[in-house]
């Protein structure tokens, strides 16, 4: 008996014809306006490899579409995604659809592979939480614009800013605008002394982040901040550890701007372990942080998941910054950015170096 692996795939049937992935969609899937000999290499590879025509195929003949939805994220433990999970998920059963999960778990083969089976299954859309940067590009080779779930294609909406391209709408946070409004919550209060503690230095959202902050504080000479910079401290743990290690130095610093809901967890802890607590202010914001006082800057999980569903069904973009935000062409925009200020970020060096 053969592996499941073996099966035949999209990607092998549009190898073995000499087309693209998505031309083989296409092809398979009944679409017009293919030419003719394209599509009998495509359906002759199908026949040969067995591929079988999928139930999309036949809502799409019948003039219906699939009701599944993929969404793509990287990270269980990452409280952001979980959020937009939960959100997405209620939003989309409003509207009679369904998600089908993938957690790639840093693995950019099995997001490929995701995508891949999103093609040649039952699929009618991708929302994309956080993807592998490595994967990012695949998703602007089978995007078919923002009303494609009108006519049974593939749509595919991205909250990563990391994946953009032709046909895709990206609903990104606005990540500059939260580690610059971060910063300067933290400097209004005083503070010169400031660490700051990264997630995955390679994910778009963190550089963006960072670029924030680096617009505060890049050119103050009387704020030291680059001694006390990890940019990646990847979960929980590594963040405790990072933070313990700052807040015991001797020069340890007055405040604290965290990346990531996950790594302020992390320095939450590490304060614990120490009885140590300088300013915070978290980027995200997390459940329980309210109960801890934690001061963050959060975006709008609300609306950004409203709109990526109006897309997913059919919905077409707003020209400019659609709900709110930066805007960047017709596909992209920047969802707005609020502080949320609980103590932790309000406090002056006086006051943290006075316990």
């Amino acid at each position: 008996m053969g592996k499941q692996n073996d099966r035949p795939t999209l990607a092998t049937v549009a190898e073995r014809a000499g087309v693209s992935i998505k031309t083989a969609s296409r092809v398979l899937n009944g679409e017009k306006h293919v030419a003719s000999a394209t599509a009998a290499k495509v359906e002759t590879a199908a026949e040969e490899l067995g591929f079988r025509l999928n139930s999309a195929a036949r809502r799409l003949r019948e003039g219906s579409r699939s009701p599944y939805i993929g969404v793509v994220l990287s990270d269980m433990d990452d409280p952001l995604q979980v959020r937009l999970l939960a959100r997405l998920e209620a939003d989309l059963a409003e509207r009679g659809l369904r998600t089908v999960v993938t957690v790639t778990g840093g693995d950019a083969e099995l997001e490929r592979t995701f995508v891949d089976e999103c093609l040649s299954g039952d699929m009618s859309g991708i929302c994309v939480v956080c993807s592998q940067p490595e994967s990012a590009s695949i998703y602007a080779t089978i995007s078919r614009g923002p009303a494609a779930a009108k006519t049974g294609e593939m749509a595919v909406v991205s909250l990563d800013p990391a994946v953009t391209g032709p046909g895709i709408v990206t609903l990104a946070a606005d990540d500059v605008d939260a580690g610059r409004r971060a910063a300067e919550q933290l400097v209004r209060h005083g503070h010169i002394s400031i660490g700051v503690i990264g997630d995955r230095a390679h994910l778009e959202s963190q550089k963006r982040r960072l670029a924030g902050i680096r617009e505060v504080l890049g050119d103050r000479g009387d704020i030291g901040w680059r001694a006390f910079l990890d940019e990646d401290a990847h979960d929980q743990a590594s963040a405790k550890n990072v933070v313990a290690a700052l807040l015991g130095s001797r020069a340890a610093p007055t405040a604290l701007i965290t990346l990531s809901a996950t790594v302020t967890k992390g320095a939450i802890d590490a304060s614990r372990r120490l009885d140590q607590w300088p300013a915070v202010v978290g980027i995200d914001d997390f459940p329980g942080a309210d109960l801890l006082d934690v001061t963050v800057v959060d975006a709008d999980i609300d609306a950004m998941s409203a709109e990526a569903v109006r897309l997913l069904d059919g919905g077409v973009p707003e020209r400019g910054a659609g709900r709110g935000g930066e805007a960047r062409g017709d596909t992209a925009a920047f969802a707005r950015v609020h502080l949320i200020r609980r103590g932790s970020g309000e406090e002056s060096p006086r006051q943290v170096s006075g316990r």
